[in-house]
This record gives C-alpha cells, sequence and structure tokens, in this order.
C-alpha cells in the first residue's frame, strides 16, 4: 500500500543518515524495518539492500557474511538503473566474490 512504501522510503532514510552518522545498530533497525514496510521502487528497494550487504560485510563473522553475500544477490538480481547504486554493485563486487561460502 502506499502508506506503507512511504513508510518503508521515510524508515530507509533514517537507516542512511544512521549511518552517516555512523550509528551502525540504529542503521539495521531502520533498514530491516524499510525492507519489511516495503519501497516504492526497484531503485530504492536495491539501495536498502546494498546498505544491508555493506552493513553485514562490516561485522565479518561467517554469519553476516553469508547474510551479505544474499543481499548483494538480491540488490543484483532487481538490475537498479540508478548511477550511484550500479557503482555501488560494482565496488561491493570486488570485495564479495573474495567471501567463501
Amino acid at each position: 500500500s502506499p502508506m506503507k512504501e512511504a513508510e518503508g522510503a521515510n524508515h530507509l532514510q533514517l537507516g542512511m543518515l544512521s549511518m552517516q552518522k555512523g550509528n551502525i545498530k540504529e542503521a539495521e533497525k531502520y533498514i530491516r524495518q524499510a525492507i519489511r514496510s516495503g519501497l516504492p521502487d526497484k531503485e530504492n528497494q536495491a539501495a536498502a539492500y546494498l546498505q544491508m550487504c555493506s552493513l553485514m560485510m562490516n561485522k565479518r563473522d561467517m554469519n553476516s557474511l553469508r547474510a551479505a553475500k544474499d543481499f548483494f544477490r538480491k540488490a543484483k538480481a532487481l538490475k537498479p538503473k540508478t548511477p550511484q547504486i550500479v557503482e555501488q554493485i560494482k565496488e561491493i563486487e570486488k570485495y564479495i566474490s573474495r567471501i567463501p561460502g
């Protein structure tokens, strides 16, 4: 529903802001809520998955790294067109291919 999508978009923005401030726990909470609420389009969905991928990669434990790969695959599968997101995918791809599992 449009209300849910707006809520999702708001959570995504709050998550991005939290990340910029270095508040990782809060960022993860908001971005998970954004994904759960639903996002208005594939670009926003891909952005949310990529943010989660980055958060998981920073944790460095095996479960988080597996989750990172999963979020990355979901983001890539959406075939986003936004230049920044496409660029982020290329950047993350360099690292993610080295992760075992």
